[in-house]
């Protein structure tokens, strides 16, 4: 029928588990959206020089491909993920 509402108001939820069982059960089309405004900050970077062997670059070189990642974003994501594993997050 024209000019029928038929969207629907997303619903609470108590758990990651609970919203994605939601979202995989329905057609997103029937949602009533919100435009919203996300900022994302970029954290400083900082430029670094490391001596590393030769074979460990050509190494982490080919793992970053096999990933889709150049390799200094590769080196980035491993260096923080062996921080952040050191405090137990």
């Amino acid at each position: 029928m024209e000019g029928e509402n038929n969207n629907r108001q997303m619903p609470k939820f108590a758990g990651v588990e609970e919203m994605a069982e939601y979202f995989d059960s329905i057609d997103t089309e029937e949602l009533e959206w919100q435009d919203s405004q996300i900022e994302f900050e970029r954290p400083e970077m900082v430029h670094i020089t490391v001596r590393i062997p030769k074979e460990d670059l050509v190494a982490i070189k080919r793992v970053a491909r096999k990933h889709g990642l150049g390799y200094t974003a590769f080196i980035r994501m491993m260096l923080h993920y062996a921080i952040n594993a050191g405090d137990g997050s």
